[in-house]
């Protein structure tokens, strides 16, 4: 027991949770889920590829700028966009932020030229 956990038990506070015993468990909780959405990003990235003829990281800018934008959380603008490329549902994400995220994606294909890098 620490000099901080001693203290806090004598002015009657239950001491304080070893944080670092559980940040293992919260990092592969993190990298699990990172690894769940990649996939969707991917596609989306993929589709904003083709459709523009960007760089991976343009396509990634591109759907960062929509998170941004829409304040929806990246994946769920990947899967948006895949959704709606794919004619498919949108899963986890309800209809009236689908719609925000796809007038958004809109807005920007039509601001942001195509990409002038040689492949």
């Amino acid at each position: 027991m620490g000099h901080d956990d001693a203290m806090s038990l004598r002015q009657g506070r239950e001491p304080r949770p070893d944080l670092t015993a559980a940040a293992p468990a919260v990092e592969v909780e993190q990298l699990r889920r990172a690894l769940a959405t990649q996939p969707s990003i991917e596609q989306a990235k993929g589709m904003l590829m083709l459709l523009r003829q960007w760089t991976p990281d343009e396509a990634f800018a591109a759907l960062r700028a929509v998170s941004q934008h829409t304040n929806v959380k990246l994946r769920d603008v990947a899967i948006v966009v895949v959704a709606a490329g794919s004619r498919g549902t949108s899963g986890p994400v309800d209809e009236v932020t689908g719609e925000v995220v796809l007038a958004e994606v809109r807005r920007l294909l039509l601001d942001r030229p195509r990409s002038t890098t040689s492949r």
